[in-house]
């Protein structure tokens, strides 16, 4: 009878760390998927989200007299899943060592279409920019 419990509970064990592995697995694939991409100086970030994969995002800058330099004006989102349509973003530029740079952007992403330019309000210094962190829920 003893030695029925030891492999019952074993089994369940090796089961358990079985099913652990594989969620594991699967939830790093899902991650590693996301493909929020940039172009130029900036860094992506991505967030797990339920809405889809695959969000690039890019800043556009106009010259600042004010810093003097180039400041980021807006964050341009496109290759946006159907599925994060009409949810609400955060964009927050970040910079050295994932510091927050400037303030954060919300709203809400538009009915249709793919693409969505995000105004940054601020005059941000865009050579301080080093990433872009983008969350849709």
């Amino acid at each position: 009878m003893r030695k029925i419990r030891y492999s019952t509970r074993t089994t369940r064990i090796v089961l358990a760390a079985v099913v652990a592995s594989i969620v594991f697995a699967g939830v790093y694939g899902f991650a590693a998927s996301l493909g929020l991409t940039s172009s130029g100086l900036a860094a992506g970030n991505a967030v797990v989200s339920a809405c889809g994969t695959g969000i690039n995002a890019a800043y556009s800058t106009a010259y600042s007299p004010t810093l003097p330099g180039y400041s980021v004006t807006q964050v341009n989102l496109s290759a946006i899943p159907a599925g994060c349509l009409n949810k609400s973003y955060r964009v927050q530029l970040t910079g050295t060592g994932g510091a927050t740079v400037g303030s954060e952007a919300t709203g809400s992403l538009p009915a249709s279409g793919t693409t969505y330019s995000v105004p940054m309000s601020g005059n941000v210094d865009a050579s301080a920019v080093t990433g872009i962190s983008v969350v849709v829920s």
